[in-house]
């Protein structure tokens, strides 16, 4: 039998533990809540510093022992005493005072509203309130990504301006970086302009001078009426046609050479697409804060920083030597924004965010990436540099007409609205469903959701990955090292395809590596063979 209330009463009466009402106790739990997860202000008090282990909450730096420091009660935080006080600041002519509470109106610097920190300094008698991190915002600094240097100003003037890293709108009546050129209207955000990804953390002078292009920069010389010289090839190049016959693969990129006019050697096989051929021996890139250099690979083959893809052709590194970034040739055409095929709206590059670790779902393949190009007024609309540098257009030798890159989104949301239908109702979807079309060469399903090739006429029909294979810059006849081992890399067209000395699989992609008398399907079945081999 459960014991009666009145029962309860007594007992806890004689324990002399008072009753507390139900709503009193829960306006008491949640007022307590707020006090020690919601901290609105610091209420500091002058102590000892009796810990070697004490690190100041503003500057990160330790507190030494002895010493006479702030201390919070409620935040358990420590604070220097010159930390509270900022003196001859470079970004204000007064004194700035620490204010010790939560605030709700934005930094003069960089108009943003931190509400749930308190690290705001300010200047009562000008109204100037700045975040302590902009308080050693840089004056003048130079992003790769703007030709002109960028001057940190307290007002934006153009309320419709747009950040040239993020796209996105200032605060009215806020500050950020504009470009000194007065003709230009280029703006930047404080935190995107600061940006480890972005900037390189130089301070410059004002009134410095720019950096100009130097000669070294141009890669092609025009030669005469008919030929050039490029600086990675002795011979002069001519300006051919392309024809049926043509098969030949641009030394650069390594993608076929199949439209429009490229430049070739008439001596040797070199060729070059004439786009290729104009990348300068030194850029500056919006993939990287610092300068690249053009550097050509003869042997060997690198990975890409941005698509994360193999190739053999010419490749960008950065001039820093403890830097390790490098970016093939179809990346460093990229440029900010960029026009793909398949979309109508430019696409903004997204660089990784190493705070968040934030990732991109790329509508081209599906797939994960941390840098991407991003469409700012669709949905669901990132590209990543795998898929940015498909061709648009690709010859294949079985259709007499140029294939087209391509996806049919509105077909795909479609179908997800009557799958999403037919759930409701407790119909089986997937019984009655018909592929969209069906690959030519590997005869599996073209998904109508991901990028491939398509000849509208003939209805040829083909993936990205059988056209073009799994490496697309890897190149023929090239010889690399892996593991210690001189790989060949041969054309996989003949008659019979060779068996994979690791996963003893059918050789079934565009390329094979080959050592002595062993073939490879890739370079995952060499990293991961068991056998300890031996090059001559």
């Amino acid at each position: 039998m459960a014991p009666r209330i009145s029962d309860l009463r007594d007992r806890l009466h004689r324990l002399k533990i008072r009753e507390i009402p139900y709503t009193q106790q829960r306006r008491t739990v949640k007022a307590h809540d707020i006090l020690r997860e919601s901290h609105t202000r610091h209420v500091l008090q002058e102590c000892t510093c009796d810990s070697r282990e004490v690190v100041c909450k503003l500057c990160g730096n330790g507190v030494s022992y002895g010493s006479i420091t702030y201390y919070c009660r409620l935040c358990k935080s420590y604070f220097h005493k010159n930390c509270l006080t900022i003196t001859n600041p470079k970004i204000h002519e007064h004194t700035l005072t620490y204010l010790r509470r939560k605030h709700s109106f934005g930094c003069d610097a960089c108009g943003f509203v931190r509400p749930d920190e308190i690290d705001m300094f300010g200047c009562l008698q000008c109204d100037f309130f700045v975040h302590r991190s902009c308080i050693f915002l840089p004056r003048v600094i130079k992003l790769t990504r703007h030709s002109h240097y960028l001057s940190h100003v307290f007002h934006i003037l153009d309320d419709e301006a747009k950040c040239g890293v993020c796209q996105g709108r200032f605060s009215s009546g806020y500050g950020g970086y504009a470009c000194i050129d007065k003709t230009c209207d280029y703006v930047v955000h404080s935190t995107c302009a600061t940006n480890i990804n972005v900037w390189d953390g130089i301070d410059h002078v004002e009134g410095e001078p720019e950096e100009g292009s130097s000669s070294k920069d141009a890669s092609l010389e025009e030669m005469d009426d008919k030929k050039v010289h490029h600086f990675s090839h002795d011979h002069g190049l001519s300006r051919i046609p392309v024809d049926e016959e043509c098969w030949q693969l641009c030394e650069a990129c390594i993608l076929p050479i199949d439209m429009g006019t490229f430049l070739g050697c008439k001596e040797c096989s070199f060729a070059l697409h004439e786009e290729c051929a104009r990348l300068p021996q030194e850029m500056d890139h919006p993939l990287h804060r610092h300068r690249l250099t053009l550097k050509v690979t003869k042997e060997g083959f690198f990975t890409c920083s941005a698509c994360n893809q193999d190739s053999c052709g010419f490749k960008y590194q950065c001039c820093q030597e403890d830097c390790g970034f490098k970016i093939d040739a179809k990346c460093a055409s990229f440029t900010d924004p960029f026009k793909h095929k398949t979309h109508k709206c430019p696409l903004y590059l997204r660089l990784e965010d190493l705070a968040n670790r934030k990732s991109y779902l790329c509508c081209g393949c599906h797939e994960h990436s941390t840098t991407v190009a991003t469409c700012t007024t669709c949905e669901d609309s990132s590209f990543d540099f795998k898929c940015l540098n498909l061709p648009p257009a690709i010859r294949y030798k079985y259709d007499i007409h140029p294939l087209i890159l391509y996806f049919d989104r509105k077909h795909y949301k479609k179908q997800q609205l009557e799958k999403r239908r037919d759930s409701y109702l407790f119909l089986d979807w997937g019984r009655d469903r018909q592929p969209y079309s069906w690959c030519d060469v590997c005869e599996e399903e073209v998904h109508e959701y991901l990028l491939f090739y398509i000849c509208f006429i003939c209805r040829t029909t083909l993936h990205a990955k059988c056209i073009l294979g799994s490496y697309p810059y890897m190149k023929p006849g090239h010889n690399i090292k892996v593991k210690g081992l001189k790989i060949q890399i041969a054309s996989n067209s003949g008659a019979s395809r060779p068996i994979c000395h690791t996963c003893h699989r059918l050789c079934g992609d565009k390329l094979v590596f080959k050592e002595n008398d062993l073939c490879f399907c890739s370079l995952k079945c060499i990293h991961s063979t068991k056998l300890v081999l031996t090059s001559e």
